[in-house]
């Protein structure tokens, strides 16, 4: 009796198991790019030209809205948000466009943040000892935080904090590129 027990416990541990498996491979990922231009924000108190402190300064950036086109997206691929597993931040690449002179030398540190009405703010992305001579670079993205409460929103706000080194030119702009992965099942 005690065997037969014992085999039906491990019989039902191993269907466990295996039902969570094949619900796994039912996982549809998805890519989602998005892409704002931002002009970078004067430096109070400081001219394009002339040095700043030694150890540079802060240079926080107001947010800005994105649209998350979410129902869009869920639509698009014949899901709804109560099938969405994770949203995460699959990649984040910043450039600068203009003007044709301005390159990274300025720039330290970047921390992107993300935020959505009834969100906390989060740290998303970060670049810290951006390399000089540089219009391009991609930052590292913080893959432990979860996004999907921020995507199912209809807009999510991006926040940048820069520490300077020097005054950027007047009328800086970025393109600042994110994709975002969605993971959504039909089975749960």
């Amino acid at each position: 009796m005690k065997k037969i027990i014992l085999m039906c416990s491990v019989a039902m541990v191993a269907l466990t198991a295996g039902c969570k498996k094949v619900k796994d491979l039912a996982d549809i990922s998805v890519d989602i790019p998005y892409t704002q231009q931002v002009t970078v924000p004067p430096v109070d108190g400081y001219t394009f030209g002339f040095p700043l402190p030694a150890g540079g300064v802060n240079l926080p950036f107001p947010a800005f809205a994105v649209p998350t086109n979410s129902k869009s997206y869920l639509d698009q691929y014949h899901t709804t948000s109560a099938k969405v597993r994770k949203v995460d931040l699959k990649g984040l690449t910043i450039q600068l466009t203009a003007p044709a002179s301005q390159n990274f030398d300025f720039l330290d540190t970047v921390q992107l943040f993300i935020a959505a009405p009834s969100q906390p703010e989060v740290l998303v992305a970060y670049g810290y000892n951006i390399p000089k001579s540089q219009t391009i670079f991609v930052m590292t993205t913080n893959s432990d935080v979860n996004l999907k409460d921020y995507f199912l929103q209809d807009t999510m706000y991006f926040r940048t904090n820069m520490h300077v080194n020097a005054v950027p030119a007047p009328g800086a702009q970025m393109n600042i590129k994110s994709v975002f992965n969605l993971v959504a099942n039909p089975l749960y």
